[in-house]
């Protein structure tokens, strides 16, 4: 396999059209790519970011997420293109809407479409502190913390800036996070999936990843096992009714003692800790 790790798909999934990656998100990228090598078979290359060698003939693509601006690194290079959904459709399941449309999972959460909407999902809690999330985002980005009693002129200008796009925004109480977790899969053209055992995440506190492990016998009680199978079944079946095929995971996180968030991300491409997760069922 020759991979493309365009780890920044969801920048290019968040403005189609032209895509070129940052000297700052390649810079991030390289950083990344020893923790990456989970993902790689012997024989397989890192094409991009890569080190310019030739490629050695007969390679098959693979991209962390087959955007247009991927398929197209994978085509310069002349390797076997990889079957992939459309841009249409991976921008419909990697948007926080095509999650928020499976049902809210944590209580108090909704979609706000515009400002009206996301003044009263605010209103219910206005001395609470909110956690506000961009239609796409990755590694942290594309959220805010807002505290709606408190609120800023540097948080109107990031909500106004936010619903001028007309994606809308997720809008979810903070809550502090006891056990962050995922369970992934890969969903084939015809609808069969495999599915892999769970993983248990260490993350920042903005959301991005530090490192991924395999859930320990017990670390998840056997109602979150079941309540995290569930959504991601659940996630599969709209993932195939909407057209996309490949790997994918649903992130969940365990709260306020022993409360329990099932299904807090979807996530239609690899991830950080797809391969542990998947490698445990080889």
């Amino acid at each position: 396999m020759a991979w493309v790790f365009n780890l920044d798909a969801e920048d290019e999934l968040s403005h189609p059209g032209a895509h070129t990656p940052t000297a700052a998100m390649i810079a991030r990228i390289e950083s990344l790519l020893p923790r990456l090598t989970t993902l790689l078979q012997p024989g397989d290359r890192v094409l991009w970011p890569g080190d310019g060698a030739p490629l050695p003939p007969g390679m098959i693509g693979r991209a962390w997420c087959p955007t247009r601006w991927a398929l197209e690194q994978l085509e310069r290079a002349r390797v076997e293109l990889p079957r992939a959904p459309t841009m249409e459709v991976l921008r419909t399941v990697n948007h926080r809407r095509f999650n928020h449309q499976l049902g809210q999972t944590l209580p108090g959460a909704g979609y706000a479409e515009n400002a009206e909407e996301l003044e009263r999902l605010l209103s219910s809690a206005p001395n609470e502190t909110w956690l506000l999330k961009r239609p796409f985002g990755y590694a942290g980005r594309g959220r805010r913390k807002l505290r709606p009693s408190e609120r800023s002129a540097a948080d109107q200008s990031w909500i106004d800036a936010s619903l001028r796009t007309g994606e809308g925004l997720q809008v979810e109480p903070l809550v502090e996070r006891a056990l962050d977790c995922a369970l992934h899969g890969w969903l084939d053209e015809d609808g069969n999936v495999s599915f892999g055992r769970p993983t248990v995440q260490e993350v920042e506190e903005t959301g991005a990843w530090i490192s991924s492990r395999l859930a320990r016998e017990g670390e998840l009680t056997a109602t979150e096992f079941e309540r995290l199978s569930a959504e991601v079944k659940r996630a599969a079946k709209a993932l195939h009714g909407a057209g996309y095929f490949g790997p994918f995971g649903v992130d969940g996180f365990r709260y306020r003692g022993e409360q329990f968030q099932p299904r807090s991300e979807i996530n239609a491409r690899y991830s950080m800790g797809w391969a542990t997760g998947m490698k445990s069922i080889e």
